[in-house]
């Protein structure tokens, strides 16, 4: 696991809405979580050998430095079930005070697949061709107004094996177990005899 807790313009602070929390402070709180954090992807690993990819959290930190919401803004590891595990251990956070009221901040880390498995083919969004469009169609319908970003693997004869989504803000993190679903049900190209991993935005 590779943390990478988000940078301030001055390397100083992370600015919040009302308040701050020093990189010292953030990094105290968070790094302890990182074993946690790997375990979620650990316990995937026989279902989804090759299972990797980056993730940010976005938090909202209480008053008393509890999380009052967390949400995954970025993540490419293509399964809801880490993500779920991931966003759970998450919300068990606790920080110290933030100075000024409530504070907005960032956590970054990638985890790397194991070394000894062959990686997924990689797709660009362009290879989904109509699925791409059907994708659009279910997600909205999920969300209207919403956009997701999503991350999937695609097995043989075009199914899809497990997806995974980030959203742009907590409001839309309520929608994404049926943004997994309806992208679970979609028929992709086929990748041949290997699955493929592919991310794109929707809708």
């Amino acid at each position: 696991m590779r943390p990478e807790p988000a940078e301030s313009d001055d390397g100083i602070a992370v600015e919040g809405l009302l308040g701050t929390l020093s990189q010292d402070q953030i990094r105290r709180a968070l790094e302890p979580r990182e074993p946690s954090f790997l375990r979620c992807v650990e316990r995937r690993l026989g279902a989804i050998e090759w299972l990797g990819g980056e993730v940010r959290l976005a938090f909202r930190v209480a008053r008393d430095g509890s999380v009052r919401w967390v949400y995954l803004a970025r993540s490419t590891l293509g399964d809801a079930a880490t993500e779920a595990c991931i966003l759970e251990v998450a919300r068990r956070v606790r920080f110290e005070t933030p100075r000024g009221g409530e504070a907005e901040v960032g956590w970054s880390f990638a985890v790397d697949p194991p070394d000894d498995v062959r990686p997924p083919l990689r797709w660009e969004p362009e290879r989904l061709g109509e699925a791409l469009q059907r994708a659009a169609e279910a997600v909205g319908a999920c969300a209207p107004g919403q956009r997701f970003a999503v991350t999937a693997y695609v097995g043989p004869g075009g199914r899809v094996l497990s997806a995974g989504v980030a959203t742009r803000g907590p409001e839309a993190s309520a929608a994404s177990g049926c943004v997994v679903e309806a992208i679970g049900a979609i028929q992709m190209p086929d990748p041949g005899s290997y699955p493929a991993k592919v991310s794109f935005e929707v809708p």
